[in-house]
């Protein structure tokens, strides 16, 4: 009997390390990693002529996360100038709350309706200075428009020179070649796409989606060439052999590339972490996407 407690006492004492181990490493060590991932994608709708296009994925910011403080935020952008692309675009969630109030949605829209880590003047003076060959563009994220659509949308513009788009298209020109951009809300908002933005649209060629939720897809119109997208975190937790859990989203959007009934969408497991302060196997990220013609 002596002998089976003692079994029984060094099997428990062994987990409690792991965990320990675990939980230190989630928590101290995986946060304050940063890769940057490279990939190169073929997609529908989109001319020969601008294969070899750029664009620079942010998302998930959660400044004020678990090491996600203004410092790492200007960090984020240094790296993101220093992939010398073509575009820069952020997919929302750049805050993060100091608690979470259940009755914030029931709040009147255009004020502070949730207390935050980071003030959003903050964030928006730490986003200052990208530089990419055709600009810089925004969504927003469920945790944005949670806290202050309003004043996040106007003071990334007036601050940190990001455009803002809700619900709208915006165009570029590349050397003759039109590309646009349709920034969609965020899914949660409506629960609904509301595309007579991209209906609107002439020629159904080059259209890149921003949204943050990357649900969108399912609802989304076909023609679009790619959707870029966040909020999955890319399940913060990735467990060998059973991966992460979908708790927020469609589990066939964690992290990557995917491709549903012919549409294409990319997400990014983003940089800040929300609801757990842990990353196992998801480190934070931003990613350099490459555009190429499947046509």
């Amino acid at each position: 009997m002596k002998k089976w407690l003692k079994r029984i006492g060094i099997v428990i004492s062994v987990l409690i390390l792991l965990a320990a181990a675990f939980l230190s490493y989630a928590y101290f060590i995986e946060p304050r990693q940063f890769v940057i991932v490279e990939e190169t994608l073929a997609v529908p709708h989109w001319n020969k002529e601008l294969n070899g296009f750029r664009v620079v994925v942010i998302t998930d910011l959660h400044t004020g996360s678990n090491y996600a403080p203004p410092e790492r935020i200007r960090y984020v952008v240094e790296q993101a100038n220093a992939q010398d692309a073509d575009l820069i675009v952020l997919t929302g969630d750049y805050v993060s709350e100091s608690k979470w109030d259940r009755e914030a949605r029931n709040k009147p829209e255009g004020t502070d309706r949730t207390e935050l880590k980071v003030p959003v003047e903050t964030i928006a003076e730490s986003l200052k200075g990208f530089k990419a060959k055709y600009g810089v563009y925004a969504i927003i994220g469920n945790h944005d428009w949670y806290h202050n659509e309003q004043k996040i949308h106007r003071l990334f513009e007036e601050i940190a020179g990001i455009n803002v788009l809700q619900n709208e298209v915006a165009e570029i020109d590349v050397n003759g070649e039109k590309i646009r951009l349709w920034g969609l809300e965020d899914l949660y908002r409506n629960r609904r796409v509301p595309a007579e933005p991209f209906e609107a649209i002439e020629e159904k060629r080059n259209i890149i989606v921003l949204t943050h939720n990357p649900d969108s897809l399912l609802q989304a119109p076909e023609g679009f060439s790619i959707m870029f997208a966040g909020h999955s975190h890319g399940g913060q937790l990735n467990w060998p052999i059973i991966g992460p859990f979908a708790i927020f989203n469609d589990p066939r959007f964690m992290d990557g590339h995917a491709v549903v009934d012919g549409k294409h969408v990319y997400v990014s497991s983003g940089v800040g972490t929300s609801v757990l302060p842990f990353r196992f196997r998801v480190p934070p990220e931003i990613n350099v996407v490459t555009l190429n013609s499947a046509e």
